[in-house]
Parts: structure tokens; sequence; C-alpha cells
């Protein structure tokens, strides 16, 4: 008897904590969001011509990467899972990933031009359908492991385009990552919108 109390108490207080906003985990996805203001600055410089800033360039990225892994890593780690944590953790990847795109844009225009508009289309889609369903429905759904690849990969593209100069990265390095990352955003893109449908359908059948 004393241990189903214990565990009404448990499941009471882990319920009410995923309505928390301010923990470490989401400390740590939001703190991604700031560093990408001086990403930004130091791709500027490196536009610019400024290449000793590209080691500083590396040091961002590679602390932004680490991050990600960092905070879902801290959430499972002490049972801090929010509503809030799986919302703001895609939308940090996303800020910190729209910020390099900036960049590749400027200096290799159409591929990623095209590369940036499907993946802004995409995301303001499913952010809208994200923040609809938290309100309406109390449902937050996480991101699914197909778009986890797709970001991971995305990211080690971006990575070899910024620093293909310095590294002496081949084209067919460069492009076979492009296209790569190309298939598992149809991929995840696929699954999302699959995964959405099913829900609604399931709404209107309950």
């Amino acid at each position: 008897m004393r241990l189903r109390h214990r565990k009404r108490i448990r499941k009471k207080r882990l319920a009410t904590r995923e309505d928390r906003i301010m923990t470490l985990a989401n400390a740590i996805s939001i703190s991604r969001i700031f560093i990408s203001i001086p990403l930004v600055l130091v791709l500027e410089e490196v536009n610019r011509g400024n290449r000793d800033m590209l080691y500083w360039a590396f040091i961002l990225i590679i602390v932004i990467v680490v991050s990600d892994f960092l905070d879902g890593f801290v959430a499972r780690k002490v049972e801090d899972i929010t509503n809030f944590g799986k919302l703001i953790d895609p939308v940090a990847d996303k800020v910190c990933m729209m910020v390099v795109m900036i960049y590749l844009i400027i200096s290799f225009k159409l591929p990623f031009l095209l590369f940036f508009t499907m993946l802004a289309f995409r995301d303001i889609f499913l952010i809208i359908i994200g923040v609809y369903l938290m309100f309406s429905q109390e449902e937050v759904f996480q991101s699914n492991q197909s778009g986890k690849w797709f970001i991971g990969i995305s990211a080690l593209m971006m990575a070899f385009f910024v620093f293909k100069e310095s590294l002496e990265i081949p084209e067919v390095i460069l492009w076979s990552s492009y296209f790569v990352s190309l298939v598992l955003f149809g991929f995840s893109t696929f699954e999302y919108f699959k995964r959405y449908l099913n829900y609604f359908k399931l709404l209107e059948n309950r």
C-alpha cells in the first residue's frame, strides 16, 4: 500500500515536471541560440576574407554540436524531459543551422538557397502544427530519429563547405554529403507528416 502511494506521488511529481521551463537541459538548448549570435559575426568576418576567424568558427560549431548532444543526455539522465524542452531543442537546432545556411547561401548561391527554402517551409509548417497541438491537445512530439540523423549529417555537410579550403576537402565529398542531406531531408519530412497525419486521424476517431 505504501509502495503504491509512493508511486502515485512520484508519478504526480514527474507530471508537473513536464510543464517546467527553466531546467538545466532547457538552459543548454537556449544557450545554443545565443551562441549563434557570435557565430554570425565570425562567419561574417570569414566572408570578408578574414581566414583567421575560421578557427573561432570551428570552435563555436563544435560547442553547438556538443550542446545538442548534451541537452538530451542531461534531460534523460535527471528525468527532466519537459514539453518546453521538446519544443525548444529542435528550434535551437534550426536557428543555428539557418545562421550557417545564410553564410553558405552567400558563398555558394543556388544550391543552399534551395536547401534553405525547402527547410524553412517545412519547419514553419511543423512548428505551427507543434504549437497547435501543444495548446489544443497538450501534446508535444519529440524529434523523430530520421530528423536527428538529418540534423547531424547536415551539420557535418555544412562544416565541410565552411572549411573546404582550409581542409582541402574534395568536391566529390562536398556534393555527396549535400546529396545525402537532401535524401535524409525527404525521408524525415515524410516521417513527420506521416506521424502528424496518423495523430489527426486518431483524433477524428475519438
